[in-house]
């Protein structure tokens, strides 16, 4: 029972997250140009947090800190948050970006990638986490002294 209503949350969510592509939702067909966003724009410190989608009996949330350099390279830091269990575990990641249109693509030199969708002073995106592989939702917002 509890495994059915685990699916049926998750198909809701990813459900969610892709939306309505349809026809009549504003896609034009062929190719379509995507200017690059020079890394430097995205340069500074963002704070975020990601948790786990859909999370019930056991939770996985961490309080992160993204660090975006002028070259293109960026270092993380992840630490557990308060309301964590034991499966959140800190780490440093870095790695290069990689950017197309409002997406930001974080190359890690420790092997996974994640693509989050940059609007305005927030990444955001739904990524497995490489320690649980379990789906997780990623958020961060650009410190404020960042330019």
């Amino acid at each position: 029972m509890i495994k059915r209503a685990f699916v049926a949350v998750l198909a809701v969510s990813v459900a969610t997250i892709t939306g309505c592509a349809g026809p009549g939702a504003g896609f034009t067909s062929g190719p379509v140009s995507a200017a690059l966003t020079p890394a430097s724009e995205l340069s500074g410190t963002w704070r975020g947090s990601f948790g786990w989608v859909s999370a019930f009996f056991y939770t996985d949330e961490a309080d992160c800190v993204l660090r975006i350099r002028d070259d293109g390279t960026f270092t993380e830091t992840i630490r557990p948050a308060k309301s964590a269990n034991n499966l959140a575990k800190a780490s440093n990641w870095s790695g290069t970006i990689v950017t197309s249109g409002n997406r930001v693509t974080l190359r890690t030199s420790q092997g996974p990638s994640f693509t989050l969708i940059r609007a305005g002073n927030t990444l955001y995106g739904v990524a497995e986490d490489p320690v649980t592989e379990f789906p997780i939702m990623m958020r961060f917002e650009r410190d404020g002294d960042s330019t």
